[in-house]
């Protein structure tokens, strides 16, 4: 055998021990379960969107007004070649509306569609056990399951298909003369 030879079945052997003991090595603890969250601002307030319930996050979006009896309708947009109803999520909080938000996100429904708020923050990665049920109006909103812990303070998860929910709800039901603009 050659110095080459025997350089090359040297390191197939080692390659093949690494390989072995690879097996025999313990698994690595898996990372604990984690929620994806979009850090948002509605009317000065921060809340926290699952970006598992975001198809899309889009900023300065041009709407197309359209003639509605719903003060919380914004109008349309084109999103992803679907035309999209979008809505003032302040609105659907219970807040004064904002002049014009800037951001809109696509919601995962059964439906197009989208909601507009004032201020995107940040993205944030969090274990799933910070995140902690939210009491029943504890959080100032019914919309809000959850809530996770940021610095000193409880941040309002918002649970995006029940706004789905309310705006199908009353988007069926009868107009009320109080909501004409």
């Amino acid at each position: 055998m050659s110095g080459g030879e025997g350089k090359l079945a040297g390191m197939a052997a080692q390659l093949r021990a690494d390989f072995d003991g690879a097996f025999a090595q313990a698994h690595a603890a898996e990372a604990p379960p984690h929620v994806d969250l979009l850090l948002i601002g509605v009317a000065e307030r921060s809340y926290a969107l699952r970006l598992s319930e975001v198809t899309e996050l889009l900023a300065d979006r041009r709407l197309v007004p359209v003639p509605s009896p719903r003060r919380d309708l914004l109008g349309l947009a084109g999103l992803r070649g679907v035309v999209t109803p979008v809505y003032d999520l302040a609105l659907q909080l219970g807040h004064a509306a904002p002049a014009e938000p800037r951001w809109l996100v696509q919601v995962r429904a059964a439906a197009a569609f989208a909601l507009a708020f004032e201020r995107f923050d940040r993205h944030l990665r969090v274990p799933s056990s910070d995140l902690a049920p939210a009491r029943d109006g504890a959080l100032g909103t019914p919309f809000s399951r959850a809530s996770v812990r940021l610095e000193q303070y409880p941040l309002p998860v918002l649970d995006l298909p029940a706004i789905f929910e309310s705006v199908a709800r009353r988007r069926a039901a009868p107009e009320r003369p109080e909501e004409r603009r």
